[in-house]
């Protein structure tokens, strides 16, 4: 068991929030409702999709993947905490929902729209995963701490994973090649850069006198594309493409 954080909607401290109004209060008590009697159907049907997984784990994208893998989400801990949970534990916090304690479970209105905990069997999977997508790699990419997006673009492959060192590594490839091959570019001592509290984020790379910039997009219009790829030379753009996150 473990709390996995996802997005920005998890919160270390409960100072920003309020309490509950009385419509947040009957859409909280309809959820408790719900997992006190493991209504998994109707639980399925409360969810906002897709509900986003610790990477490598791929996304819930609908009712019938939520029920398939609900125990995989929920373990018996899970449920018993939200079924035993009251009005008291849960908080508002703006427009970010309203959160179980510290942002374990989060709902907006009346579906859930993040969890932040791990099962046992989310961490074994996770390290199934894990040991596929090496296996997959070629060797000299294969040495990472944590896994942090893997999209494809019209013309590029692209890899980027978190180091022991807190710096990131950005791996491509051309769309013909395997990932099992040796990557055209590497780029090493990248970050993360936040915008704002929505948890858009991109990851920064430099190679001489270029600027590789990733944005990941969580939240945004819907025709947003999930990653979105720029290489830039001084004022001048040199590459711009869309992609979506593969496995």
């Amino acid at each position: 068991m473990g709390i996995v954080l996802l997005g920005s909607l998890a919160i270390s401290s409960s100072s920003y929030a309020d309490q509950l109004n009385t419509e947040q209060q009957s859409q909280v008590k309809k959820i408790i409702q719900l997992f006190k009697y493991t209504k998994i159907p109707e639980i399925s049907q409360h969810i906002q999709y897709p509900l986003q997984r610790e990477t490598p784990i791929p996304a819930i994208q609908n009712a019938k993947q939520m029920q398939t893998r609900f125990h995989q989400v929920f373990d018996q801990h899970l449920i018993e905490k939200i079924a035993s949970s009251t009005s008291k534990q849960w908080s508002s916090v703006g427009w970010r929902g309203v959160m179980l304690d510290d942002g374990i479970v989060w709902l907006n209105e009346s579906q859930i729209s993040a969890v932040n905990y791990q099962s046992a069997a989310e961490k074994k999977l996770k390290a199934q995963l894990l040991a596929q997508q090496k296996q997959q790699l070629h060797a000299s990419v294969r040495t990472f701490k944590q896994p942090e997006l893997q999209f494809k673009t019209s013309n590029h492959r692209v890899r980027i994973d978190l180091l022991s060192n807190g710096q990131y590594r950005y791996a491509s490839w051309k769309n013909n090649k395997l990932m099992s091959t040796p990557p055209d570019l590497v780029l090493n001592q990248g970050r993360v850069e936040c915008e704002g509290s929505g948890g858009n984020h991109a990851y920064l790379f430099k190679s001489g006198q270029y600027q590789y910039r990733v944005d990941r997009n969580l939240i945004g219009a819907d025709d947003s594309p999930e990653v979105s790829l720029s290489v830039t030379k001084g004022n001048q753009t040199v590459l711009n493409q869309v992609g979506h996150l593969i496995q």
